[in-house]
């Protein structure tokens, strides 16, 4: 499912599913997801929801000196921050944000430049001309941490943070993507897949939205009772961008074996795991042209309201909305299942400090800011993200029932959000190893393969890339 599949929620890489990604969660993907490559589809998506979002704050936050959480910041510092795909459309809030900011830790200033299409190549050739950003936008969902952290280019902040400023966060985001066992990273902004109902077909097939299921495992009884009394397939799709995610968030497969180089994904976890959609594609429960199809197809199938469910971005309660005012009418919102894991996915993104800044505490001080909850409700009320800290739900914006669908992500936000944690490990030679397990899968799926043989034999051809 789209939720499972590491959390880059479709296209929002930098903000929103349908708006963005990951986190069935996975990619949670949500999971939601194997993450998606950065494009500017994710700046159009998110410029078209804070376009949307008639909740926008219209006035700026006053200064507030609580915000000054961090202490011993240097004096007449001058600090460069790089962020990604949030210009134009969140122009005015970066400005406002670092203005508050400066006001709060007089004398130091901030020098902001937004990076899209060239980012990665951009903050490459800065290390390596030694002119690299003190504060620096980067995306978990797409292992930049780990791998600028793992180059040694990013500062540790384990020492550096008090222990007060770490407890704002969900103690799993602040611990994503530690390189031996230190962290290099504020968690940012998060997105969130939710499963969109049509109730008219839960009416038909004599089901409550109520008793949606709260694990993958529910899932195959689900669908055989649309199937039998509503004459639906369900609109399940496989991240097949990134197989090997989805069966850790959802099957909670391990990847490799105790030595942590030898794949080992073929255990009675992965072959459970395969087992579940075989089985439910074999019963016909299963839209075949979604599972291994372009995630427009899901997208497009439950649009037309042909499907009873899909996990997807809450924009797209939006698209809906504006294209299938029936389907609208009997639109529901419920939490995507979370897989054996009991993960929902991994973070989105991230702030992170150049490892040999001038100014380690004004850097930090400008990382924690923008991540703290003040800023991230603020930042919530322009586009549909998530807060990376409990204490932002508190605000009214979050727990205040939604009066409209598409607002009701908010109210499942948090306990979603809570689960988010980086569980995949980094696998050598991702898109050759993919490509095996899509290979598997699809024997598996398609041509009556046993599962445990399928997986078997993609174990053994991963292997022999290590060699």
């Amino acid at each position: 499912m789209k939720t499972r599949r590491t959390i880059v929620l479709t296209a929002l890489m930098a903000l929103v599913v349908g708006a963005c990604g990951t986190a069935a969660s996975p990619s949670p993907s949500a999971p939601a997801s194997a993450a998606p490559t950065a494009s500017a589809a994710a700046s159009a998506s998110a410029s078209a929801e804070a376009s949307a979002s008639a909740s926008a704050a219209a006035t700026v936050l006053p200064v507030d000196p609580k915000e000054a959480v961090i202490q011993g910041v240097e004096q007449g510092a001058t600090i460069e921050f790089w962020t990604f795909y949030l210009s134009p459309t969140f122009d005015q809030y970066i400005k406002d944000t670092i203005a508050r900011f400066e006001a709060t830790y007089p004398g130091v200033k901030v020098t902001w430049h937004d990076h899209q299409g060239t980012f990665k190549d951009d903050l490459n050739n800065s290390f390596a001309a030694g002119n690299a950003p003190d504060v620096i936008n980067l995306s978990v969902s797409e292992g930049w941490v780990s791998e600028y952290a793992g180059k040694g280019l990013l500062l540790g902040l384990d020492p550096l943070v008090p222990q007060p400023v770490k407890d704002i966060y969900f103690p799993n985001l602040w611990t994503q993507q530690l390189i031996d066992g230190a962290n290099y990273q504020f968690p940012w902004y998060q997105g969130l897949n939710v499963e969109l109902l049509n109730k008219a077909i839960f009416e038909k097939a004599g089901v409550d939205p109520a008793t949606f299921p709260k694990t993958i495992d529910g899932l195959p009884a689900l669908c055989k009772t649309f199937l039998d009394k509503a004459a639906a397939q369900c609109a399940i799709r496989l991240t097949t961008s990134d197989l090997l995610a989805q069966m850790v968030y959802e099957g909670n497969v391990k990847v490799f074996g105790p030595d942590g180089k030898t794949f080992a994904f073929n255990s009675p976890e992965g072959v459970a795991w395969l087992q579940m959609y075989v089985d439910m594609n074999t019963a016909g429960t299963l839209d075949p042209t979604v599972l291994f199809g372009d995630d427009r197809i899901g997208l497009n199938a439950f649009s037309a309201g042909a499907a009873p469910f899909y996990a997807t971005g809450p924009n797209l309660a939006r698209q809906v909305k504006d294209t299938n005012a029936t389907l609208y009418g009997n639109l529901g919102m419920v939490p995507t299942p979370l897989g054996k894991s009991g993960v929902a996915g991994k973070g989105l993104m991230s702030i992170s400090v150049k490892k040999d800044t001038k100014f380690p505490n004004a850097s930090i001080a400008l990382a924690q800011f923008f991540t703290n909850p003040r800023s991230m409700v603020e930042f919530a009320q322009k586009v549909a993200i998530y807060p990376s800290s409990p204490s932002a739900y508190d605000d009214p914006f979050f727990s205040t029932p939604a009066t409209a669908i598409e607002d009701s992500a908010r109210g499942l936000a948090k306990e979603t959000v809570a689960t988010y944690q980086d569980i995949v490990p980094t696998v050598p030679n991702k898109a050759d190893v993919n490509d095996i397990v899509r290979k598997a899968i699809e024997s598996a799926l398609f041509n009556k393969v046993a599962p445990q043989a399928a997986l078997d034999q993609a174990v053994a051809d991963a292997n022999k890339l290590n060699k």
